[in-house]
């Protein structure tokens, strides 16, 4: 929507592009300062909070007659989204038994797949009947609604009887103390990010390039958007009951799969079994950067270290978008293999860093 408002104000394709990188570079700040605001606030404040920022951002990018409030707007959206992101993974991972932590967290996961898949429907509809800045008013409701459902949660009043506020802990001292883990595990987990967004671009870019309807296209993508919704909870019991291998290294391996598969493929059934390999791939690795993060997390600034390790999964989709454009610029399947490539690597480093046993409970050496 960020991208179609752009055009519709009468800016180039280009312009809109960089409303999208606008979001992006909001989501960076937004892991860390939900992070830190969930450390200082509690998690449901900071979460009350992050959906203030995002209500207000998506407000002022609907209501924005001009380029430059409406990227602001953009910015926004994407700080308290990021923020809201960390916030509601700290609630999660104060209240459930850690024997549950990767069926709890992939749950989130799924309900945000679904979320996103039902969405774009909702829009399609609003757009359809009264245009595309309807659609801003739509994301303003929800976040109104979510901020009525956390306050009714009893999450707030929990949170309100907290007496002292726990000292300041700055993001760069948390990556210090934890720099051998994010020069190992941390580098797999920027890597996944690139991979997983890549996908997002890579199946409708070669749906087009082979000649494919837009209507074929956005049904192949569709398919794997279902696939990928259905598999959440399997890949958290998975996680809990074998270890976290089990989910990571297949979920890697079908994505860098179908990544290298597609530039392979002509027709539509052909394309659209390689997007059903980037669909299982995407779904059975639901919720593990999340999982892996709180594996790995400090007892002490837990929230703190999951913002900052959320940065490195968004830096990781900034970059996998960006490979497959460069390599376009020499031929489209030049970005298809260095993504693909990098992502059997990725299965590799986690098969080296991922911490051991039946749910990730050991540090990793």
């Amino acid at each position: 929507m960020l991208a179609l408002s752009v055009v519709g104000m009468g800016h180039s394709a280009v312009l809109g592009s960089l409303a999208v990188a606008a979001y992006q570079a909001g989501r960076l700040p937004g892991s860390a300062w939900g992070g830190a605001l969930a450390h200082r606030s509690g998690a449901s404040r900071a979460a009350m909070l992050s959906l203030g920022v995002l209500g207000t951002g998506a407000v002022i990018a609907g209501a924005s007659p001009g380029i430059v409030p409406f990227m602001a707007g953009a910015a926004l959206v994407g700080l308290g989204h990021a923020a809201y992101h960390v916030a509601r993974q700290e609630q999660i991972l104060g209240v459930i038994r850690p024997a549950f932590t990767a069926r709890s967290l992939t749950t989130l996961a799924g309900v945000w797949r679904i979320a996103n898949f039902i969405g774009p429907l909702l829009g399609a509809a609003l757009i359809a009947i009264a245009g595309v800045r309807t659609t801003y008013v739509l994301g303003a409701v929800c976040v109104a609604a979510a901020m009525v459902a956390l306050g009714l949660s009893g999450g707030m009043r929990a949170g309100s009887r907290a007496t002292e506020r726990p000292p300041r802990l700055p993001l760069s001292r948390v990556a210090r103390d934890n720099a051998r883990l994010l020069r190992t595990l941390g580098v797999a987990v920027v890597a996944t990010g690139a991979l997983r967004q890549a996908r997002l671009a890579v199946i409708p870019l070669w749906a087009t390039h082979v000649g494919l309807s837009p209507e074929a296209a956005t049904l192949i993508f569709s398919i794997s958007a279902a696939i990928d919704m259905l598999l959440f909870y399997p890949a958290g019991a998975v996680m809990d009951r074998r270890g976290r291998l089990w989910t990571a290294i297949p979920s890697t391996l079908l994505l860098a799969a179908g990544t290298l598969a597609l530039p392979l493929t002509e027709g539509a059934t052909a394309v659209a079994a390689a997007a059903l390999l980037l669909g299982v791939g995407n779904g059975w690795g639901s919720g593990l950067i999340m999982t892996l993060g709180a594996d790995v997390a400090p007892a002490q600034g837990r929230s703190v270290f999951t913002g900052l390790w959320m940065i490195l999964q968004d830096a990781g989709g900034l970059l996998g978008p960006a490979i497959v454009s460069l390599g376009a610029l020499i031929a489209l399947p030049v970005g298809f293999v260095a993504v693909g490539g990098a992502g059997l690597a990725t299965a590799g480093a986690f098969a080296v860093w991922v911490p051991r046993g039946p749910r990730g409970a050991h540090a990793v050496e």
